[in-house]
């Protein structure tokens, strides 16, 4: 069994609530087709599939330490409230990365509480959470003083993001000779 971890979603650690996680599927954002049917030609015009759509992040979870017993229908409506709405969400085993998404059916952790009360031996405290989430990972925002030559900075998210570079001069004369050159990520080999 996969060690056992936790995940923040809006603020708050899923601890807290008595959830922990033991895996998660990350599948690759499926890319947006964009085919055409073109009489007289065989098979479709491809004209190149550049975005992306939503992926989905999916947590299995569990209750620590058999909290389910002790739950109460307002705990669940408490912990159902915290998961419906659209938010930044941090694996424990993943620290540099977060997602954005939402979870479109916290319906089903109520339904597992109460199929769970009725007969506690049905289940091993086992359910999903399915967040839809933007495309990428956002890695941490990376600000750093210019330093003589070059400046690394290593950002390691994979959405698309753009650069902002702010310059300050905390002196009374004024600065010449920046050289600034934005390149892209590496993309493995």
């Amino acid at each position: 069994m996969a060690k056992a971890f936790t995940f923040d979603f809006n603020g708050k650690n899923s601890k807290d609530m008595g959830i922990y996680a033991r895996s998660y599927d990350f599948f690759m954002p499926p890319k947006r087709e964009k085919r055409k049917k073109i009489p007289f030609m065989h098979g479709t015009h491809d004209y190149g599939a550049a975005f992306f759509d939503d992926r989905e992040l999916r947590i299995k979870c569990f209750w620590f330490n058999n909290k389910l017993e002790n739950l109460s229908r307002a705990d669940i409506r408490e912990i159902t409230f915290w998961l419906s709405r659209k938010g930044r969400i941090v694996l424990d085993c993943e620290p540099d990365k977060h997602y954005i998404g939402e979870l479109y059916d916290p319906a089903a952790l109520e339904m597992h509480y109460d199929m769970a009360r009725e007969d506690i031996r049905s289940t091993d405290g086992g359910f999903y959470l399915s967040f839809v989430c933007e495309p990428f990972a956002h890695g941490a925002q990376i600000i750093m003083p210019i330093q003589r030559g070059e400046n690394p900075v290593e950002y390691m998210g994979t959405a698309e993001s753009p650069t902002l570079i702010v310059l300050r001069n905390p002196n009374s004369f004024p600065i010449s000779s920046i050289r600034i050159t934005a390149l892209s990520r590496k993309t493995p080999v």
